[in-house]
């Protein structure tokens, strides 16, 4: 009997030097501790580089539309604020625009040095405001032309960065210039 107990008890200490040596699941055990923040990481550099490419695609697309307002085109045609954001998605990819994500607001001033002092698109709560100006000015004025596109974002629950709002990003576009004498 006494035979049996230490056979049984060899084996157990034998087993749990074997189990200390193996490594078979060590790679999976690893691999699920640091995949999620990997993964994370990975997929929210990949969205910010994609949001940063959009952003250019914006500005792009706000310069064409504004060469309407420029050289008096938006004037003879009539263009609304509708047809600006028309503009904008026909500068851009079809698969990366919808004008229902798209404000604009557009302002004629008197100085240079007015732009600075443009109301806000953000309401005192931080808002967007969706009842901007739309005043493309004359022949020669200055206008302002502000163009926010909420981009939407798969990694924004995890707010690395305080300019995020909700699931979007705002990818704002701004032209300042003076309208050509198109009389």
């Amino acid at each position: 009997m006494y035979r049996k107990i230490r056979l049984f008890l060899s084996g157990t200490g034998r087993k749990g030097k074997d189990l200390a040596k193996d490594r078979d699941g060590v790679t999976a055990v690893e691999f699920a501790l640091v995949a999620l923040p990997f993964f994370t990481l990975a997929f929210g550099i990949i969205e910010i580089g994609l949001a940063h490419f959009a952003n250019r695609l914006v500005d792009n697309a706000v310069v064409e539309a504004s060469r309407l307002i420029r050289t008096g085109q938006a004037h003879s045609g009539g263009l609304s604020a509708a047809g600006f954001k028309t503009a904008v998605c026909d500068s851009m990819p079809g698969f990366m625009c919808d004008e229902d994500r798209i404000v604009v607001e557009i302002n004629s001033i008197d100085d240079f040095s007015d732009a600075s002092s443009l109301d806000d698109l953000y309401d005192d709560e931080g808002n967007l405001r969706e009842d901007t100006a739309y005043e493309i000015g004359d022949s020669t004025s200055i206008v302002v032309v502000n163009v926010i596109y909420k981009w939407p974002m798969a990694t924004a629950i995890l707010k690395f960065d305080s300019t995020d709002n909700g699931y979007e990003r705002h990818l704002t576009s701004t032209m300042v210039f003076r309208n050509e004498p198109f009389n």
